[in-house]
């Protein structure tokens, strides 16, 4: 770590700031880049981002691939079962209904998948606070393939949308429309915006995050996942954390300089949940190490894989769970409202 004159995008401070180099360590290229952390928010930041950026999102980059495991092949019949238990599941109506569908069809498992290791699908929306099956929800920066919306579908939502600039061209599955554009191409208003591990990834914070606030209804949520400083993996691992990822990160934040973005731009946060998994610990473990995260022994790639034993890996989740109980975890899921003096 050094230190050197830089001014933070977030908080506007221009000061001597710590600085530090991280390596591409995903695809194992190794090339060099420098981050600073600033000293008010304390915001960990690409000094310059790359005008080529492009070229470290390859087609070989997991968002950027299909998935294999989409919903195919389901019973309408059993899905339009499924979607009234999941009615009263989520919003609280059809109690009657739903005691006699209850010995006919069990709910779908997309209610209890957890696409951040902790937080199931039920979870989220209860805390969202969605009301029907036909709210609007956008997904932004979500890839090729929006597992997020998959099981959205698979409970019974239909105004599915995503966009990422990034994917090579638009996406339809089921319910589910992804198109390759902005954010500022999207029209119209959503009830749910989400943003799963792709804040990070774009460089105009603060203009998105205004965005955002203008796309949500009045009393639409937004709901952001992201890589957080300080943590128990950045202090023991440091520019080897897993979720470093220069160059794609082009910010990590910390849970004061967020809370700032989103004030700057009329929102709220209202809830944190906690969501770190056994991946940071043994993908930051493989980086010790010099093995790229995409090495074809890597856990996250290989079910037989042998870097690392049963018992490392079940401790990997031992101490994930840990963290997300201490308030020491990488990840938080934030959920973001308009405030009082935004909303109307």
């Amino acid at each position: 770590m050094t230190i050197s004159r830089h001014t933070c995008r977030i908080c506007k401070t221009a000061d001597n700031h710590p600085t530090f180099m991280g390596r591409e360590m995903m695809f194992g290229t190794r090339e060099e880049f420098v981050y600073f952390q600033c000293n008010t928010c304390d915001c960990l930041q690409i000094t310059d981002i790359p005008e080529n950026i492009d070229e470290y999102y390859p087609t070989d980059y997991m968002p950027h691939t299909l998935s294999e495991t989409t919903n195919k092949g389901i019973n309408w019949v059993i899905r339009i079962l499924q979607k009234q238990r999941c009615r009263t599941a989520l919003f609280g109506k059809n109690y009657k209904l739903n005691s006699l569908l209850k010995l006919i069809v069990d709910l779908p498992s997309a209610l209890y998948e957890s696409p951040n290791g902790v937080s199931s699908v039920g979870r989220i929306i209860t805390t969202t606070g969605l009301k029907s099956f036909d709210e609007r929800i956008l997904d932004v920066g979500c890839g090729i393939y929006s597992h997020w919306l998959a099981s959205l579908e698979e409970l019974g939502f239909t105004e599915l949308q995503g966009v990422d600039p990034l994917i090579p061209a638009d996406q339809n599955h089921g319910y589910v429309n992804i198109a390759r554009s902005e954010l500022c191409d999207v029209s119209g208003k959503f009830s749910l915006i989400s943003l799963h591990h792709s804040l990070e990834h774009i460089p105009n914070q603060e203009e998105t995050l205004i965005l955002i606030e203008k796309h949500l209804t009045h009393d639409g949520v937004c709901l952001i996942r992201i890589p957080i400083i300080p943590s128990h993996l950045w202090k023991k691992y440091g520019t080897n954390w897993v979720e470093f990822d220069p160059p794609r990160h082009f910010y990590l934040h910390s849970l004061k300089s967020l809370k700032l973005l989103a004030n700057k731009a009329g929102l709220e946060v209202f809830d944190i949940q906690y969501d770190e998994t056994a991946f940071e610990f043994y993908g930051s473990e493989m980086y010790a190490r010099d093995i790229p995260l995409t090495n074809e022994n890597s856990p996250l790639f290989n079910p037989e894989s042998s870097l690392f034993t049963k018992e490392e890996m079940n401790n990997f989740k031992t101490l994930a769970n840990k963290v997300n109980q201490t308030g020491e975890s990488g990840r938080a899921a934030f959920f973001l409202r308009k405030t009082l003096l935004s909303s109307g």
